[in-house]
């Protein structure tokens, strides 16, 4: 595996809140999609995962997971090792059929807690909302629940909704309505505030869509719309007005794809196998969809500078084809083609972030199975991108570069024994700044206009 740029954090233009936890967003050199991401490794979690978030959940400075089994009716928590690997998952019972997981500091104690939404598979359950407060040690106190976020729950994210700075709850619930569950501070909720949704809202986004720094809330509805919900400040919110997306709207996720400093909204469709763009207007509303083949049964999406060249991409995961579709961003709001990588059986959710330490973003996966042999696991796909240019290691392309350029150029090929001994940080050169795969004087051109750029 080639030696991955740290690069700095990525800005994402537009403010955006989301039940995700991305660690180590990167700005890099940019890199081809062949070979973006290497081959899946496998974890077992519990039955049926069905939702997977990343957060640092014991203060290590690496990249947890946590993930939502819906079949065993508990979370499980894979700490990392560091290198992209995990420990064995400890389980921690939550309520029925557990649908979705978020992550974040409920009682400003600088340690992450779970708050789990339970979509209850009796067809007369209300379904609830568990809330595990974390121990600051990768472990988390019994759930406390709460019975009133819904007719199951199905979807849930966290962010500050009444400017208290304190995380709130926003919960999306199949019978057609939005709970809104505001924080107190200790860890504990008020009581629900229900909006209209949409038909059978599955998934929730937090973002500010006009620009007037109060939360909005997006909606992915399967009647084959997204709702959205314009936040009036206080952590009250207007009626929902729909957007046509496709054929069932399996998800949402905001983010700015077009360099425009305003959030546009990503919906993958999953009878189609579609992904919807919509791109934002800048005060709530959003143009008219544009459509990208991604694979067989989309069910989420994410948005992420993937391969360092920042411009954000998309990453989806396809239950029905087993892969998850890479579409690498253009930088105007368009996407390249979609490139598969295999990901396990049934891959339902997925999450983003730096999961071996090397700032470049890497996915994560629950496969939740399908017919016939309905096999579990949580799937990690690790970034394999080099930032050519980058000769130090540092992640970033620069006059700290200047003097491991000329080394490299001066040493002795084809091991180069006298560069790797002043940078052992280093699996890669770096150098082939011109991509004819060879290092030589040839790309010194390149080189200086890199630093020029």
């Amino acid at each position: 595996m080639g030696q991955k740029g740290k690069g700095q954090t990525m800005q994402v233009t537009g403010r955006v809140w989301s039940s995700l936890l991305v660690i180590g967003l990167v700005s890099g050199g940019s890199f081809a999609d062949e070979g973006l991401f290497a081959t899946a490794a496998h974890y077992d979690a519990g039955d049926q995962p069905r939702s997977v978030a990343m957060g640092d959940l014991n203060g290590d400075q690496v990249a947890d997971l946590v993930v939502a089994n819906r079949g065993s009716d508990s979370v499980s928590v894979l700490l990392g090792l560091g290198d992209g690997t995990f420990a064995t998952a400890t389980h921690f019972a939550v309520g029925s059929a557990p649908s979705s997981v978020a992550i974040g500091d409920l009682n400003d104690d600088q340690v992450l807690d779970l708050v789990v939404v339970d979509y209850c598979i009796d067809y007369w359950g209300t379904g609830d909302m568990a809330v595990l407060l974390g121990r600051g040690d990768g472990t988390f106190a019994d759930a406390v629940c709460y019975d009133d976020a819904g007719w199951h729950p199905i979807a849930v994210a966290l962010a500050d909704l009444d400017g208290d700075e304190v995380l709130d709850a926003a919960v999306a619930n199949t019978a057609g309505t939005v709970a809104v569950l505001l924080g107190d501070g200790d860890g504990t909720f008020a009581p629900a505030a229900h909006y209209a949704g949409g038909y059978e809202p599955c998934s929730i986004a937090i973002g500010d869509l006009s620009g007037d720094q109060i939360p909005d809330l997006t909606v992915a509805n399967l009647s084959a719309s997204a709702s959205v919900l314009m936040g009036l400040g206080g952590g009250t919110f207007g009626p929902a007005v729909p957007y046509n997306v496709g054929d069932e709207a399996a998800a949402v996720a905001l983010g700015d794809l077009n360099g425009d400093q305003v959030l546009d909204l990503v919906v993958p469709n999953a009878n189609s196998g579609q992904v919807a763009v919509l791109l934002g207007l800048g005060d709530g509303t959003f143009a008219p969809a544009q459509h990208y083949y991604a694979g067989s049964m989309s069910r989420s999406a994410v948005i992420a500078d993937l391969d360092g060249d920042h411009v954000p991409d998309l990453a989806v995961a396809n239950w029905g084809g087993g892969n998850v579709a890479v579409l690498l961003g253009i930088g105007n709001g368009t996407f390249a083609p979609a490139s598969h990588y295999d990901s396990g059986d049934g891959p339902w959710s997925l999450a983003v972030g730096d999961l071996d330490a090397d700032a470049w973003l890497d996915l994560a996966m629950a496969n939740t199975g399908s017919q016939p042999d309905y096999i579990y696991s949580v799937a990690v796909l690790l970034n394999q991108s080099e930032l050519p240019g980058d000769c130090n290691c540092d992640g970033a392309v620069n006059g700290f570069d200047i003097d491991a350029f000329v080394l490299i150029l001066g040493a002795t090929p084809p091991d180069y024994p006298e560069y790797y001994a002043q940078h052992p940080n280093c699996e890669h050169l770096n150098a082939d700044v011109n991509g004819d795969s060879q290092v030589n004087g040839f790309d010194i051109d390149a080189f200086v206009a890199l630093l020029g750029g």
